[in-house]
């Protein structure tokens, strides 16, 4: 099991705003919280509804995260967000994983 901790979160865009959504999160991450402290990874991922759009890192502990969202631009970054749609978080460990033939 990995020791990364895995933040996934799901978007859901307003009507017309997938892809614009998608452009909010890439750029927050290019610009923001990949710099942070224990920041690992980063995904987006648009899906093929036309809607959702899903953010997938990886961090190096749980107090990592919370650091992240206790800054102070945190706030204003989600708010840019929600501007695009709603979204939900789910953090937790990878327990399996297949890679190209390879399993861990």
């Amino acid at each position: 099991m990995s020791t990364a901790v895995i933040l996934i979160n799901v978007f859901t865009a307003k009507p017309g705003k997938q892809q614009d959504l998608a452009e909010v999160l890439a750029e927050g991450t290019r610009n923001f919280f990949s710099k942070q402290p224990g920041s690992l990874a980063s995904s987006v991922v648009v899906g093929g509804d036309g809607s959702k759009v899903v953010n997938i890192s990886q961090w190096r502990s749980a107090e990592d995260i919370a650091a992240f969202r206790g800054d102070p631009r945190f706030a204003e970054y989600m708010k840019t967000i929600m501007e695009h749609g709603t979204g939900e978080s789910v953090m937790g460990h990878t327990s399996y994983s297949h890679t190209g033939g390879v399993e861990d």
